[in-house]
């Protein structure tokens, strides 16, 4: 006669134990490949719609996308075109817009999206349904705007897009061309497309752009490749500044960096660095 036998409590703690381990060594890994495919994703997003901005120049004399046509009475860029619309940057009422401008070169609104970030929830500049409407996670650098792409002085280095740690319904610009700088380093502002003096630049350092795979992101350059960076690997100069230096406030005092600086690193505390000011004459970066 076969007696058949059981599991022991003994032994049927070791199963679980031995489980349990396996889970903890496994669950990391797949996270690890989870994040991995977004980024691998969000660069494929970011790569098609910088070769969308290149086939844009090719169709308008080596222009690039102009981000507004906005007119407050002082040129102040409009740097959040489709905020307020119920459909996004893609609303017929919404501004001239570097994602309208590509759109009909990418052919998707989805890879206006990236994968890693949260959706933004309100109803100003949080996400709209799509379709109809149209979101983005990322960012157009507005140093660029409306300039000749063969004035680049290194095309390599210039970043066009960056993605960020949202998706909005808006269609963002920074840096912006906010004024411009003359020879006795003395500021005008507003007239962003056409500014008294050599182009100035802020918003160059935004703590929730350019980290939305923990200490780095993907970015769109002005050659056409795309590539990962962290963030203490991205200068000032690549994000379109020409001057040597940057007018930068840390939240108490104006101070001068050099701008070889990288972007300063996330933390729980870090602030948004929108006072940070320096000339983007894009032919002149070194």
């Amino acid at each position: 006669m076969k007696i058949s036998r059981a599991f022991t409590l003994i032994e049927l703690l070791v199963v679980i134990a031995i489980i349990a381990i396996l889970a903890a060594i496994l669950f990391p890994v797949f996270a690890q490949a989870k994040v991995a495919a977004k980024k691998t994703n969000s660069l494929s997003n970011i790569k098609q719609i910088t070769l969308a901005c290149i086939m844009y120049e090719g169709d308008f004399d080596d222009n690039f996308p102009s981000a507004d046509e906005f007119n407050d009475g002082s040129g102040n860029i409009f740097w959040f075109p489709g905020d307020g619309l119920p459909l996004g940057w893609i609303d017929p009422n919404a501004t001239q817009n570097w994602a309208a401008e590509t759109l009909p070169y990418v052919k998707s609104r989805p890879l206006y999206v990236n994968p890693a970030a949260a959706n933004i929830t309100n109803n100003i500049f949080g996400v709209v349904p799509a379709p109809p409407g149209a979101n983005t996670s990322y960012d157009w650098n507005g140093a660029a705007d409306r300039k000749n792409a063969t004035s680049v002085s290194n095309p390599s280095k210039l970043m066009l897009f960056q993605a960020t740690d949202g998706t909005s319904r808006d269609a963002y610009i920074q840096p912006t061309v906010f004024g411009g700088m003359h020879a006795d380093g003395s500021l005008s502002f507003g007239h962003s497309h056409n500014p008294d003096g050599v182009p100035v630049c802020n918003g160059i350092d935004i703590n929730w752009m350019g980290g939305s795979f923990k200490d780095g992101d993907v970015y769109g350059m002005s050659d056409g490749h795309a590539k990962y960076y962290k963030r203490d690997a991205v200068t000032w100069q690549m994000m379109g500044i020409s001057s040597p230096w940057v007018w930068h406030f840390d939240g108490t005092n104006w101070t001068q960096v050099n701008s070889t600086t990288t972007l300063t690193a996330r933390t729980p505390n870090s602030r948004n660095n929108w006072e940070s000011w320096g000339q983007c004459e894009l032919s002149s970066i070194p």
